[in-house]
């Protein structure tokens, strides 16, 4: 069975997520970083605020792609798809909506993540996408890993 290194809420600080799995004895190899009999686990929360939240996106999902990590999603994944998301119910708005006093809000949050990404570029998208496929939990038998609660009957 492997080990499990937490690591939560990276906030786009790219430089201290790889300094921190180097400290665990991770090392940067074949485009992941590795350490045999470890498994990494990113507790959600991959961008907003830091510096190189692009290449925060990129260690984690290269990581996860090859096997030494998972990754649940945390609040910000969750805003970043509902920022992406055409609102049916209302249209030309989105499910976190762009308009009015709100919308100005929920814009200055996630600011700086689409300033970095793109907004609407292709590797927004494609980050969107990756977003979408992030389970909001995982029982991993003898730990359980959420963002935010563990709700027992769900």
């Amino acid at each position: 069975m492997a080990a499990y290194d937490i690591i939560g809420d990276v906030h786009g600080s790219a430089d201290k997520l790889d300094g921190l799995l180097r400290s665990l004895g991770y090392e940067h190899r074949d485009g992941a970083h590795r350490k045999s009999g470890h498994v990494a686990v990113f507790v959600g929360d991959l961008i907003d605020r830091g510096p190189a939240q692009v290449e925060a996106v990129g260690i984690a999902r290269a990581m996860r792609d090859a096997g030494t990590a998972l990754v649940v999603s945390g609040n910000h994944e969750f805003n970043a798809i509902a920022f992406a998301t055409p609102d049916p119910a209302v249209p030309g708005d989105f499910l976190r909506s762009h308009a009015g006093q709100r919308g100005a809000h929920n814009r200055h949050l996630h600011q700086s993540y689409l300033d970095q990404v793109g907004e609407g570029s292709a590797l927004h998208a494609e980050h969107v996408a990756w977003f979408r496929t992030l389970p909001l939990a995982l029982d991993l038998g003898p730990i359980r890993v959420t963002h935010a609660c563990w709700h027992p009957d769900s």
